[in-house]
C-alpha cells in the first residue's frame, strides 16, 4: 500500500495554503493498492487544543489508485489547523503525516507520533502596495553619513551632559575602525560616536534614489545614552545628535518628492535606565521610577523586593515595561499626543517593532489598530522564525491573523539563502523553505516579506559568504583588525551577486542593510556597524544592485506573479515568476563545486526571451530555451 498527499498540490488542498476565515477546504488523500476493509480518518486540531476526526469517502480511483476525500470548513475566528491522516483496518493503525523537516507538500507514513500539516486562517488584511512593491534599505543612524550639522550637535550634546556621567568618545576619522571602549567586566565604559545625522542622510537621497530604494527603515533615533539608542530616553525628542524634530521633517518631506517612505524602529518593550521615564542616574528634572514609588511611570516597570527589577534579558541598561498598564499604552499608543501619533502626524509611514517576540497581542493589536487611522500605513515586526507560528513565552502568537503585523523580517529566508550559497544546503531544500512560507503565510504577509541578508544583529554578509574564521577562534584585536583576503573577498562579491539576484526575484521586499552594497564586511556588533565607505565604494557590487533595482521596479511580474521554484541540479534553482500568462525567469548557480558549467533546457511555447541584466533578446527555436549555467553564476530571463 502506497500512501500520498501533497499540500502543496491543489488537486490534494483546495484552496492552497493559508485560507481566511469562513472558507471551506477540501482534502484528499491518494492510497495505490489499498485493501477493501481500510478506513481512512482526517484527524483535525484547532490550536493544538480541540481535536476533530472526520470519516474520509473514497470519490474517485485515478491510475489504479484510491482517492479519498474529507470537506471541512474552516473556524470563524483566526487560529491554525493541524490535520494528519489515520489508516486503519482489521490488523494495524498508521499514520500519514508533514515530513520530518515540516516544510509541507510530500509527507511520510509513521507508525506512532506523525507531524501534522499547518493551515492558518486568518481574517483579511491588505498590506500597502508601495510597501510590497517597494525595496528597502536599513540604516544604522550614525554610521551612514557624516552631515554637515554634526559639529554643532556635538558641541551642544557635550555642553549638556558636562555635570552628568554621560561620557561619550568621537572619533576623529569617519574610516576609523570601529570598537567599543569597555570596563574590565566587559560593561561599555563611553559609547563611542561617528557623527551620522539626518540632515546626512537626506543629503544622500539621490544615491538611494539610483539603487530604486522606497522604503527607509531607521535604527533607533530617539533620544538615549548609546549609539544604537534602543535604551530609550525619551521618546518625544529626536536625540540631539541626530538632529531635532526639524531635522525629521525635512528628511521626511524630502524623501516623499521622491516617493520613499520613513519608517521608524519603535523600542517598546523596554526603556533605557538613563531615561525621562526611569531616571536611574537622576539625568533628568523629574521623578522616574527608579527614584520614588511616587513616579507618574512607576507602574509601568516590575521591581522586585530586593530592590532589583525587571529587564530585557538581564541587561541593568534596558528595564523591562509593562506594556499593557494603562499608562503606558496611553502615552506610547492611544493618546491624541501619544508617541505613536505623534510621528504619524510628522509624516512617516509605519514603525518596525523591535522584539516583537517580547511584546503582547494586545498590545500589537492596539497599535495596529491606531496606526489603520492613517491610510497606507506599515507595522513591521522583529520575528527571527516562522511568523506563521512562532510560539514565545509559551504562547502561540498571531502575528497573521489580520488584526497585527503586515510583515515581519525574514531571517528565515536569511539563514537558507547563505546556507544554499555556502552548499550546506541544495537547491531542493532552499525550495522546500520557500514553499513552506509560501504554504503558512497568508498571501498578502509572504509578499510583504521583509527579505533581509544582512542587518546590525548579524555578521556582514559578505563576511559569511567570504568563509571568515569563525569569530570565536580570534582575540579582540584581531576581529578589529580583520581582512578578508583578496581571493576570499572575490569569492564573497561573486556569491553575493548570485544571492542578491534571488533576493529581488523573490516575493517579499529586498533590503539592503547600509553599505552591504557597496563592499562593507565584518564581524557582530559592533563591527557590522562600521562607517559608510563614501570614499571606498566596490562599484561592481554597487553597479549589480542598480541594475536589480531597474529590473525589479520595472517589470510587474516580478512585484506580483504567482511564485513556482524549479531545480537543475543540488547546485542550481529556477525562481519563476509568472503574471497573466507573462513569465520571469530567474537562474542562479552556486556551483563552485564543480570545475564545469552545464547546460539547462527550458520548455515554452514562447517565441523570444530577453535577458534583462544586459537587454538582449533572443529568439527561441523548437520550443525549447537553451542556457549555459556557469559556476556562481546568475540569470534573469523575461519569455515574450
Amino acid at each position: 500500500m502506497e500512501v500520498y498527499h501533497n499540500s502543496h498540490d491543489s488537486f490534494y488542498r483546495e484552496p492552497f495554503g493559508a485560507v481566511s476565515i469562513n472558507t471551506p477546504i477540501e482534502i484528499k488523500l491518494k492510497i495505490s493498492n489499498p485493501i477493501s476493509s481500510l478506513k481512512c480518518t482526517l484527524a483535525l486540531w484547532i490550536n493544538s487544543d480541540e481535536m476533530k476526526l472526520y470519516q474520509m469517502n473514497k470519490i474517485s480511483e485515478l491510475d489504479g489508485s484510491w482517492i479519498y476525500s474529507a470537506k471541512i470548513v474552516a473556524p470563524k475566528t483566526t487560529c491554525l489547523l493541524w490535520y494528519h491522516f489515520v489508516l486503519e483496518n482489521y490488523e494495524e493503525r498508521l499514520y500519514y503525516g508533514n515530513n520530518d523537516k515540516q516544510n509541507g507538500g510530500v509527507g511520510t507514513i509513521y507508525e506512532d507520533n506523525p507531524k501534522s500539516y499547518q493551515i492558518t486562517v486568518y481574517e483579511k488584511d491588505k498590506v500597502p502596495t508601495w510597501f510590497k512593491e517597494g525595496i528597502g534599505y536599513q540604516i544604522f543612524p550614525d554610521r551612514f553619513n557624516k552631515g554637515p550639522d554634526f559639529v554643532l550637535r556635538k558641541q551642544n550634546v557635550l555642553k549638556r551632559d558636562e555635570l552628568t556621567e554621560r561620557k561619550k568618545y568621537f572619533y576623529e576619522n569617519w574610516n576609523d575602525k570601529v570598537s567599543y571602549i569597555k570596563n574590565e567586566d566587559g560593561s561599555i565604559s563611553v559609547w563611542d560616536f561617528y557623527g551620522g545625522t539626518l540632515k546626512g542622510i537626506e543629503d544622500k537621497l539621490d544615491y538611494l534614489e539610483k539603487l530604486n530604494v522606497n522604503t527607509i527603515y531607521l535604527n533607533p533615533i530617539f533620544e538615549a545614552r548609546s549609539n544604537h539608542r534602543y535604551d530609550t530616553g525619551d521618546y518625544k525628542k529626536i536625540d540631539a545628535l541626530l538632529g531635532d524634530e526639524a531635522a525629521l521633517v525635512s528628511l521626511i518631506e524630502k524623501a516623499k518628492k521622491k516617493n520613499m517612505h520613513i519608517i521608524l524602529d519603535g523600542v517598546f518593550s523596554h526603556t533605557g535606565a538613563d531615561s525621562l521615564y526611569f531616571n536611574k542616574y537622576n539625568n533628568y528634572e523629574n521623578i522616574g521610577a527608579y527614584q520614588s514609588e511616587g513616579s507618574k511611570y512607576y507602574d509601568w516597570y516590575k521591581f522586585n523586593n530586593d530592590g532589583t527589577y525587571d529587564c530585557w534579558w538581564g541587561v541593568g541598561d534596558l528595564p523591562n515595561v509593562n506594556e499593557l498598564n494603562d499608562n503606558y499604552l496611553d502615552y506610547i499608543i492611544r493618546d491624541k499626543d501619544s508617541v505613536v501619533n505623534h510621528y504619524m502626524r510628522l509624516g512617516i509611514s509605519g514603525f518596525r517593532l523591535d522584539v516583537a517576540d517580547e511584546l503582547p497581542d494586545e498590545f500589537i493589536k492596539i497599535l495596529r489598530k491606531e496606526l489603520n487611522k492613517y491610510k497606507d500605513s506599515i507595522l513591521l515586526g522583529e520575528v527571527w522564525e516562522d511568523a506563521s507560528n512562532k510560539i514565545s513565552y509559551s504562547k502561540r502568537r498571531e502575528y497573521f491573523s489580520g488584526k497585527e503585523l503586515h510583515s515581519t523580517m525574514n531571517y528565515d529566508l536569511l539563514d537558507n539563502l547563505i546556507m544554499f550559497m555556502k552548499g550546506n544546503i541544495n537547491s531542493n531544500d532552499l525550495k522546500d523553505m520557500i514553499y513552506r512560507q509560501k504554504e503558512n503565510y497568508p498571501k498578502e504577509n509572504f509578499y510583504a516579506n521583509f527579505n533581509i541578508i544582512s542587518s546590525h544583529d548579524r555578521e556582514r554578509v559578505l563576511n559569511i559568504l567570504g568563509d571568515a574564521p569563525d569569530m570565536n577562534t580570534l582575540n579582540d584585536e584581531e576581529i578589529k583588525n580583520f581582512v578578508l583576503p583578496q581571493d576570499k573577498y572575490d569569492l564573497a562579491k561573486s556569491r553575493l551577486k548570485a544571492l542578491s539576484t534571488l533576493l529581488y526575484i523573490l516575493p517579499g521586499i529586498p533590503i539592503i542593510y547600509y553599505g552591504d552594497e557597496a563592499g562593507v564586511y565584518g564581524y557582530k556588533d559592533p563591527y557590522n556597524r562600521k562607517t559608510f565607505p563614501w570614499d571606498n565604494i566596490d562599484e561592481e557590487i554597487l553597479n549589480h544592485y542598480i541594475k536589480l533595482g531597474e529590473i525589479r521596479k520595472h517589470n510587474n511580474i516580478i512585484l506580483n506573479g504567482e511564485l513556482n521554484i524549479k531545480n537543475c541540479g543540488e547546485h542550481c534553482i529556477i525562481i519563476e515568476r509568472e503574471l497573466n500568462n507573462e513569465k520571469v525567469l530567474c537562474i542562479v548557480s552556486r556551483a563552485i563545486f564543480y570545475d564545469e558549467g552545464t547546460k539547462i533546457t527550458i520548455d515554452t511555447d514562447k517565441k523570444q526571451y530577453i535577458d534583462l541584466f544586459n537587454d538582449e533578446i533572443k529568439n527561441i527555436d523548437s520550443g525549447k530555451i537553451e542556457i549555459d549555467v556557469l559556476p556562481l553564476s546568475y540569470k534573469i530571463i523575461k519569455l515574450v
